[in-house]
């Protein structure tokens, strides 16, 4: 009988080790959707990378939405249907390829990230959100649409 006791004791139960390892397995695959989300970078504006990256004779795509439905490319007003062609162009001249996206505070936020997508897929490989106030009246090139 003693050879048996001593025998027993000696084994591991390894039960509780797979136990905790099936849950851990199990709370990795649930956890894991939420760290692979895609999004946007965001980085903060600095002076001396501004310095760096200032180049004078670079084309930009200023794009300004205003809340009737108008959307203005560097000064001309375009219609919603002319503006993936005219950002392609536009691109296509620049080295830099950036964008910078204003907008009036009544614009919705659906209309601003679908500029942003389309963008994007225009080629734009830096996008910058600014605050401004509505251009005037002057500086926006009469055309009609």
């Amino acid at each position: 009988m003693k050879k048996d006791e001593n025998r027993s004791l000696t084994e591991i139960n390894v039960t509780s080790l797979v136990d905790v390892c099936l849950t851990l397995l199990i709370f990795f695959m649930a956890t894991s959707p939420f760290v692979m989300q895609s999004g946007i970078k965001v980085s903060t504006p600095s002076v001396q990378k501004a310095k760096a990256d200032e180049k004078a004779d670079d084309i930009k795509a200023n794009i300004y939405l205003q809340n009737d439905s108008l959307l203005v490319l560097n000064g001309e007003p375009l219609a919603l249907a002319d503006f993936p062609d005219s950002l392609r162009a536009l691109l296509a001249a620049s080295e830099s390829k950036q964008v910078v996206i204003s907008a009036d505070d009544d614009v919705i936020h659906e209309r601003v990230i679908m500029i942003m997508d389309e963008a994007k897929q225009c080629g734009a490989k830096g996008l910058a959100i600014v605050k401004t106030k509505a251009p005037r009246a002057s500086d926006i090139k009469s055309k009609k649409i």
